[in-house]
């Protein structure tokens, strides 16, 4: 009987042995274009929701996704929602310890997502629905021509707020339009908080859901799209998020710093929408 425990246990180390050697032998290969393609379709009921798949001989190579906008993800399955219509150069790359391989698709999205907005005057028409929020002196807003404008700087900030109500863990998605000459010191980023924003205070609740920040990369040169694109704040997001109960929230715009740019910043088309 020991003789038999002892041989299986033999048996069981060299299996082990041999698999491991096996995945070693896979992480240094380099991979083919072949092992790099990757399958996609959308959702039945949401055209901008689509699912991507890779394939690789590996599941174990380390595998990354390019959207094309300016957002990412790992796995060799992942998600995304395309929230403007265009098209976009999605790449999928693998990575192994003997090299790298990738491909390429252009995947066309025919139409805006759409939802109900629940941000009042989105358009900017005028500051009805938005409230200043003061922070510190030497930055102005103004609303005009269907925008608003942060100008000026002098290490000051100053925002725009409002507020609405969330469901409980439902996933919800910014969007705006943003254009500006390029900035110098400058920040400008985009808060969903449930605390309720004080003038003289700076508000960082909930953390920065998109951001511009001089100091991360982005900003410093003219700049003008969907900030979700743009966006490059270090800690911040990709402009989603969910609360776990039922709630108000405040979504908060604020910017400030050394200096805004010869035509500041511009807002317009603000929305919060489900997903």
């Amino acid at each position: 009987m020991k003789f038999k425990r002892y041989t299986v246990c033999i048996f069981l180390l060299i299996t082990t042995l041999i698999g491991c050697m096996e995945d070693d032998d896979k992480l240094s290969v380099a991979p083919a274009n072949s092992n790099a393609e990757f399958t996609y379709f959308s959702d039945s009921d949401n055209p901008n929701l689509l699912t991507f798949k890779g394939s690789p001989s590996a599941e174990t190579w380390y595998s990354h996704w390019n959207f094309g906008d300016n957002t990412s993800a790992e796995g060799l399955e992942v998600q995304k929602t395309f929230y403007l219509k265009g098209e976009y150069d999605v790449k999928f790359k693998i990575f192994t310890e003997g090299g790298t391989a990738e491909s390429t698709q252009k995947i066309v999205i025919e139409n805006d997502f759409t939802g109900s907005n629940l941000v009042s005057n989105g358009k900017l028409d005028n500051d009805s629905s938005w409230n200043l929020l003061s922070i510190s002196p030497g930055v102005d807003i103004t609303f005009q021509d269907g925008k608003a404008t942060w100008s000026g700087g002098g290490w000051g900030q100053a925002g725009i707020y409002q507020q609405f109500d969330v469901e409980a863990n439902k996933t919800y998605q910014i969007q705006m339009d943003v254009a500006g000459s390029g900035m110098s010191d400058c920040w400008f980023e985009v808060y969903i908080g449930s605390t309720t924003p004080t003038d003289g205070v700076d508000y960082t609740d909930g953390g920065i859901r998109l951001g511009l920040n001089t100091w991360d990369g982005c900003g410093i040169e003219p700049f003008d799209g969907p900030l979700t694109s743009l966006s490059c704040s270090v800690g911040g997001g990709d402009g989603s998020f969910e609360f776990n109960e039922n709630k108000s929230v405040y979504i908060v715009i604020r910017s400030g710093g050394a200096n805004l740019g010869t035509s500041g910043v511009s807002v317009d088309n603000v929305a919060v929408r489900a997903l």
